[in-house]
This record gives C-alpha cells, sequence and structure tokens, in this order.
C-alpha cells in the first residue's frame, strides 16, 4: 500500500526565514547573456529556510541600510519612468510607485492567497470567505514559494526584493494615509515570500483558480455537508470574450518602413486584481523596458525594449487534467492505482474566522490529495464511496514567471528572446506574439502543457466521442479527465521541459516569418493562414476547427490587400493604418451577412415573436443604411447585436439555422458563410429572429435607430461615457463587455440594472454598461530612430474612483484619441506634465 505524497507544512507562515549577507548586483551573474538560464543553486541574496514551525512571524533577509537609489519621473497620465543603477533599485522605484496607485488592491490579493480573508472580513457572504480560504490553504502556495525561493536567479531576487521595499516604504509614509485602505489592520507590510506567492496564484488563472470552489468542497463522504459558496463555483468557466485580446506581430514584408511593427490589445477585466498598469524601468546597460504589468507583478508582461517588442494573448489549451479515482471498498481515502492500493494524503487545516462581535473562532477542515494532486468536487461528480476526483496542475510548480519576463525584457535580438522561452519556460497561460527592428516576427504557444503519451490521448479521445460520456460533458467546460487508476494516464517526462510531464519548448507551435503573425483566442493553427501549424497535442490546442468571428475579423485586417482595405493597395501598413485597423469596429458578421439579411427584411417587412406581429420596415432600413461597424455614432450597430444574439453564438460557427455553407477546414477564414435561405412554405424565421430583436431592444428602452453610444457606456462615477466595440457575436477586434465574475477584490464592480439578454449583456434602461474588454492598447512600430509608440490604458492608472488617474484615458478611448509613449530621456524631459522624485531607503 503507498501514501500519496504528503505537504510538510501547514498554512503559509509554516517555515521560517533566515537572513543571509547581501551580494551587491556587480557579483551577480548577468541575465542578459545568451544561454539565459535560471541559477539553480542558492545565492547569496537567497533565503536560508529552514522547515521550523514558526507561527506567522516570518523574517525576511534585512538589507544593507541605504541600499536602494531610484528616480521616479512620472509623465502624462500618470506613467512612472523608473531610472535606477542596478535592478534592486528599479524593483525598489517600481513598487514605490505602483504602491501610489493600487495598494489597496494587491494587499487584499495577498491576503486571499495566504488563505486571511476570513480573519479580517469575516466568513463573507455564502461562507466565500471560509471557502478561499480553505482553498488557498489546500493549495499551500507559501509552502511551495519557500522552498524554491533559493532557486531564483538572482536577478529576479534583487527585482523582488527591491519591489518589496519600495511598496512598504510607500505604507510608511504620511501620504499612505489617502488610500482608499488606510487604517485597517490588514495593511501592513508585505514579504517577498507574499508577493512570490501571490505570482504563482497568478499563474493558475486558468488552472488551480478555476477550481478553488471544487478544492474547498472536496470533503469524503462521512465528513458531512460540503463546504460550498454561491459566490465560488465549483468550476469557474472559461470565458475568452472577459479575459481575452488580440495580438499582431508585423514584419517586413507587410509594413511600409520594412521594420517591425506591433499591436497589443488585450481584453482583461476593468476592475479588480487583474487590471493591468503601465511604467517604464531603465538601468543603463542592463535594463530599458517599457510596458504592462498585472496589478503588483514587478516588471513588464507585455511591452518593448529597444530590440523587441511582443504581446501576449490567453491561450485555452489545457494547464490541468483531472484524474477519476476508483475509491477501494474499505476506504473512500484510498484509491486502486495499477495493481495497488494508494491512501491519499490528509492534512487537517485550521483558519480563523471573524465573528460578527469582532472575536475570532477557529474553524478546522480535513483536505486530502492523491499523488496527482488536491481532491476536487465538481457538479454532479462529487466524492462518493465509489469515486474521487483529482487533479494535476501544470503550473502549481512554475517558478519561473518573474524570470521569464525580465529575461525577455533584457533580450538584445530574437534569437535571445526565444532563447528565455527555450531555457526559463515560465511563460504560464498565453501566446506570445513579437516583432524586431529587422522586421522578423515570431509566434509561439509555450503555455504550461501537460504531456501525454499517445495511449492516453487516444483512450481520452474515445471517451470524448461518446456524448454521454463524463469525459465529453467536461470537455465543453475546459476539462480533459483522464483514468487516474492506471500509470498509463500520467504525464510523460521528456528532456526539455520546465517540469517533469510538461511539453518540451521543442515541441510548442511556433512560427517565424516576414509578413505577419496573430492570435485572437483560438489555437496556434492559424498565426499565419498561409502556413498552418498542425500536428500538435489537441491538449495545446484544436486544429482544422471553425475560428471565431474575432478571429475571422482580425484575419482579415491582416490579408485584405484592396484599396480601401485595412493595410491600403500597396498591402503595407502605415504606423497610421495599424492603428485605424485594430480600431476599425468592423463586424465580421455585419460584411457576410448584412446585404442579403436586408433584402430578405425588405422582401418580406413583418415578423412575429412574443405573440406580436412586428413591423420591420424600419429595422429593415436602419440596416441598410448601417455601416458595419460598431462606433459610437453606429445606428444599426445594436439591433445587427440583438439579431445575432437571436440566433446564438454558437449559429455564427458553422451552418445551421443562420448560415447554409458549412465550416471547411480548407476555408477557414471564409467559412461557414452564406445566409440560410428561407423556408419555401411558412413563416420566416430570419423576420422572426429580427423582430425578437426589435422588442428586445424596445424592452430596454431603445429604438432601432438609437447609436450604439447612446446603449452602450462605462461609468465613472454618475457620469456615463460611450464605448464604441463589441461582444463575441458582434465579430470586431475591439471588444467591450460586462464581467461579472473576473474581480475577486474588494474593489466594487459597476453595478447594472436587470439583465435581459444575458450572452449581449443588454439592460433594462441601462442598455450596456461596459467594465471589461480593451484595456491597455498599444500600436509600435521600429523606425530608424528607435521604436515609436502610442498606447491607451483605457481605466487609468489606479482603481481609485477619487483619483485622477482613475479616469482621465477612458474619454480619450470613447474618442480614439492615442496618446504618445514617452521612451527615450527627451521624451520625457519635454513632457508637459512632467514630475520628478527621488527615493532611497533599504
Amino acid at each position: 500500500m503507498r501514501v500519496a505524497p504528503s505537504p510538510s507544512a501547514s498554512g503559509p507562515c509554516a517555515i521560517s526565514a533566515v537572513a543571509v549577507p547581501y551580494t551587491h548586483l556587480s557579483d551577480m551573474t548577468p541575465l542578459d547573456a545568451p544561454p539565459f538560464r535560471p541559477l539553480l543553486r542558492p545565492t547569496l541574496l537567497a533565503l536560508a529556510l529552514a522547515a521550523t514551525a514558526t507561527g506567522c512571524n516570518e523574517t525576511e533577509p534585512e538589507p544593507t541600510p541605504g541600499r536602494y537609489h531610484a528616480t521616479i519621473r512620472r509623465t502624462s497620465f500618470g506613467v512612472p519612468h523608473i531610472l535606477a543603477e542596478d535592478l534592486g533599485s528599479a524593483g525598489y522605484g517600481q513598487g514605490y510607485a505602483f504602491a501610489q496607485d493600487n495598494a489597496c488592491t494587491l494587499l487584499d490579493q495577498i491576503l486571499k492567497v495566504r488563505g486571511e480573508r476570513a480573519l479580517y472580513f469575516g466568513a463573507g457572504p455564502n461562507n466565500i470567505n471560509v471557502a478561499t480560504d480553505f482553498a488557498f490553504r489546500a493549495l499551500d502556495l507559501h509552502r511551495r514559494v519557500e522552498e524554491s525561493w533559493g532557486r531564483q536567479p538572482e536577478d529576479v531576487h534583487a527585482l523582488v526584493m527591491g519591489y518589496v521595499a519600495g511598496f512598504n516604504h510607500f505604507l510608511s509614509l504620511p501620504a499612505a494615509q489617502r488610500l482608499p485602505c488606510a487604517g485597517q489592520p490588514w495593511v501592513k507590510p508585505i514579504t517577498a515570500i507574499d508577493l512570490h506567492a501571490y505570482h504563482r496564484a497568478l499563474g493558475l488563472l486558468l488552472s488551480g483558480n478555476r477550481l478553488l470552489g471544487a478544492i474547498a468542497a472536496a470533503q469524503p463522504p462521512s465528513a458531512g455537508p460540503a463546504l460550498q459558496s454561491e459566490g465560488l463555483p465549483l468550476l469557474r468557466e472559461v470565458d475568452t470574450t472577459k479575459v481575452g485580446s488580440n495580438g499582431w506581430a508585423l514584419g517586413a514584408e507587410r509594413t511600409e518602413s520594412g521594420h517591425g511593427m506591433l499591436v497589443a490589445n488585450p481584453h482583461f477585466p476593468w476592475e479588480g486584481e487583474l487590471r493591468l498598469w503601465e511604467s517604464h524601468l531603465t538601468v543603463p546597460g542592463k535594463l530599458n523596458v517599457y510596458g504592462v504589468s498585472i496589478l503588483g507583478v514587478p516588471g513588464v508582461l507585455i511591452g518593448f525594449n529597444e530590440h523587441v517588442a511582443w504581446t501576449h494573448t490567453v491561450s485555452i489549451g489545457a494547464r490541468f487534467t483531472a484524474y477519476a479515482l476508483p475509491l477501494t471498498s474499505s476506504s473512500a481515502t484510498q484509491y486502486n492505482y495499477d495493481s495497488g492500493t494508494w491512501v491519499m494524503s490528509a492534512r487537517p487545516i485550521t483558519i480563523q474566522v471573524k465573528q460578527p462581535d469582532g472575536s475570532l473562532a477557529d474553524l478546522t477542515r480535513t483536505y486530502y490529495s492523491s499523488h496527482y494532486g488536491p481532491i476536487i468536487s465538481l457538479a454532479g461528480i462529487g466524492w462518493s464511496n465509489q469515486l474521487a476526483l483529482s487533479y494535476r496542475d501544470a503550473n502549481l510548480d512554475n517558478e519561473f514567471l518573474i524570470a521569464q519576463f525580465l529575461g525577455m525584457s533584457q533580450a538584445k535580438n530574437l534569437e535571445e528572446f526565444q532563447q528565455v522561452f527555450a531555457n526559463v519556460g515560465g511563460i504560464p497561460w498565453v501566446h506570445t506574439m513579437a516583432t524586431t527592428p529587422e522586421g522578423n516576427v515570431w509566434y509561439a504557444d509555450t503555455a504550461a502543457t501537460p504531456n501525454l503519451s499517445p495511449a492516453t490521448l487516444q483512450a481520452w479521445g474515445t471517451a470524448v466521442a461518446n456524448p454521454d460520456s463524463i469525459q465529453a460533458r467536461l470537455l465543453k467546460s475546459s476539462v480533459v479527465l483522464l483514468d487516474g487508476s492506471t500509470s498509463r494516464d500520467e504525464w510523460v517526462v521528456e528532456r526539455g521541459s520546465r517540469s517533469p510531464g510538461l511539453i518540451p519548448f521543442a515541441r510548442a507551435p511556433q512560427l517565424q516569418r516576414r509578413d505577419f503573425v496573430f492570435n485572437s483566442n483560438d489555437s496556434h493553427w492559424l498565426a499565419n493562414p498561409a502556413k498552418p501549424l498542425t500536428g500538435f497535442s489537441p491538449l495545446q490546442g484544436q486544429e482544422g476547427t471553425p475560428r471565431t468571428p474575432r478571429t475571422r475579423m482580425n484575419a482579415q485586417l491582416l490579408t485584405e490587400v484592396r484599396e480601401g482595405g485595412a493595410s491600403g493597395a500597396d498591402g503595407r501598413f502605415s504606423f497610421e493604418e495599424l492603428q485605424d485597423a485594430i480600431l476599425s469596429n468592423r463586424s465580421s458578421s455585419a460584411e457576410l451577412l448584412r446585404a442579403d439579411v436586408v433584402q430578405r427584411c425588405k422582401a418580406s417587412p413583418t415578423g412575429t415573436a412574443d405573440g406580436q406581429t412586428v413591423d420591420l420596415t424600419q429595422a429593415c432600413d436602419v440596416l441598410a443604411a448601417w455601416n458595419g461597424r460598431y462606433d459610437v455614432d453606429s445606428v444599426g450597430a445594436i439591433l445587427w447585436r440583438q439579431l445575432m444574439s437571436a440566433y446564438t453564438y454558437s449559429a455564427l460557427l458553422n451552418a445551421g439555422p443562420l448560415l447554409a455553407t458549412p465550416f471547411s477546414p480548407s476555408a477557414p477564414l471564409t467559412t461557414p458563410n452564406t445566409l440560410k435561405p428561407r423556408p419555401e412554405t411558412g413563416a420566416d424565421p430570419l423576420a422572426d429572429k429580427l423582430a425578437a430583436a426589435v422588442l428586445k431592444l424596445r424592452a430596454a428602452g431603445f429604438e432601432v435607430n438609437t447609436p450604439l453610444g447612446q446603449a452602450q457606456h462605462a461609468l465613472r462615477g454618475t457620469e456615463r461615457i460611450s464605448m464604441h466595440g463589441g461582444v463575441d457575436v458582434d465579430g470586431v477586434t475591439n471588444i467591450c463587455g460586462y464581467d461579472g465574475t473576473s474581480n475577486t477584490s474588494l474593489e466594487a464592480s459597476t453595478p447594472r440594472g436587470t439583465v435581459l439578454d444575458s450572452s449581449t449583456g443588454l439592460t433594462k434602461d441601462d442598455g450596456y454598461i461596459v467594465n471589461s474588454g480593451t484595456s491597455f492598447l498599444m500600436a509600435l512600430e521600429y523606425t530608424d530612430n528607435g521604436p515609436r509608440a502610442q498606447a491607451l490604458l483605457t481605466y487609468g492608472q489606479s482603481g481609485d474612483p477619487t483619483s485622477n488617474l482613475f479616469r482621465n484615458q477612458l474619454k480619450r478611448f470613447s474618442e480614439k484619441q492615442w496618446r504618445p509613449i514617452a521612451f527615450t530621456e527627451q521624451d520625457i524631459a519635454k513632457d508637459p506634465a512632467l514630475g520628478t522624485t527621488t527615493i532611497a531607503g533599504d
């Protein structure tokens, strides 16, 4: 009988940290010399970790007094440009500047990952704080980070420790009393372990974070009622319209100048912990990078230096596999594996819960793990006396998120940039598109993916082919369920992977070209339609399947060469054409179907919906006059949106009730197509769907000729700002919609009225409320004189509603008024809003 491995510590404070002397950066191995490889050895800057129970009194390495010095230059719209002589000081300046803008959000997220929300905020609505506390304690991220901290490259130590010191320094100043969370008992200094554990949690966005409810609820049948919270579903569904993106990298053959160009267009929430924050870090001779990162992440995740520019889009490949464990007849905590029996490891976890009277109460539950990982409980597949579910996470042990992006930021050419991917392997869940001054472009999906054997893939494929199987049902929720009773379904260890059992870099989909590569959250298959990427694991993404309307619009903008097209008759983008294209708001479904819909509508301008006969004459005229775009002044956009929604999103992906010609893998950008003909007898279903759209708009308080900007807006206090852009059924590049699930922070989500259409977000009286979508938008071109870029951070640098940085870019986005990026010292010095602060500390 085997016992599944059990973590040796419980809770985030189970291992103490002992300070060791600081090593000056001049003694460190530089990261900018290829090949870049993390130093897998303890460093003088590392923590010497001792496995000693210490409660929550962790100690951090004590920095040398006066070790950090940084100059922060704030330019227009609050962008900080950090100038420092070493990486530790650059991190210090960045952490300080970030704390000025967003300290409260990071502090709350650190509480969440430590499993201490219930300690400060009580059980929460429907026990949500209790559930998340138990789930994060079960994942044991702090122990994992403490064990791996000594393996971090020296430059990562310097950057992270500096960031933490700068963040904490701001918290100690009188200015911190102006923070929205000032005076709260949980506003206190953070540690490097806290911050790195939070980074580890961000790596779990499409894996462990999706399963927090399933982890919290997993209890043996004899343990009594499961712990479930309505606010924490057992499984968070993947919705790339809420956490998605567009990314274009253009090469010499498709640009007017012959230099590389880039479009970065992440679609992330405008509220909560997944907001992006913009900054510029300069360490002469070491680092000069500009871009954005997720709140609380040192360095830059999407951005550019003098040599390489890159962006990312969310990859929806598999980041974990679930396992069905057949249990023995004698115990619900023992499972059959090959010819033997394994015993689950058990770990009692105690959290403290603040009571209504302010007192604290201990709450203890025991959580279990198989040798794959935590036991989970999913809807309809809970823990019984016969079966349990477990899962293995591809990113739970991803130690090198910061090392990955720091290495990318320091690359001096495309080869060095690629070498970071090969040697570090810290990309958690994104595609990458990159370009260079020479006009070389590169696409890769190196996101952490389980490496399954052909036998496993065949068995799983057979099970999925049965639509009634558990495997097929879970796959609809992007969960790959394997047989946990056999070693056949273990992940395959292969040389070159970041962690044992992952697909190595050499077998990741990648493509280098001189024209363009792109991604819009579909798989790797059509990164460039002229060179499909095939033959990869289905866990890396589907090949030969229908592309989304948004992907088709992106591809059309990039491939069309004609007068009036995105790149003009010469097929070479200018900088202005690039900007116009990404915000063109052209609708792929409208360009495909609008003319035929108008013709049918005018031939029979009457429809029936909800028992009412609706005159469609005005609706037909509105659609006939509409230009097929989702701009603020577009009349007809909301009517088309509701018409497509009446058919449902899936009708746009293949032949069916809307389209006549099915999808063909040999013509993926032009199929499916053609409006389905009207039946020879009976009512016209198109007219009835259009009638339903008309009535839906009227129920919301709008007419068919209401311009988009009067129906779609974002809120800044009581001010409503008109928004352009679309949702998934619109098939536009520029996504703007509502996300009510991604924000798990203390920041309040934008309220909205009664939802009349969940697929489009249409509400009664409020129309379409926008709090998600295009977030950081950047267009870049390399020139003979270096990079030139313009950008918008739609929601601004701060989440504090009282700050001017919360509202000073949204109107510019509404008006498509890009702002220049100040990258050179000359541009920074001449910025009209320039303000300079010099900080120093230890």
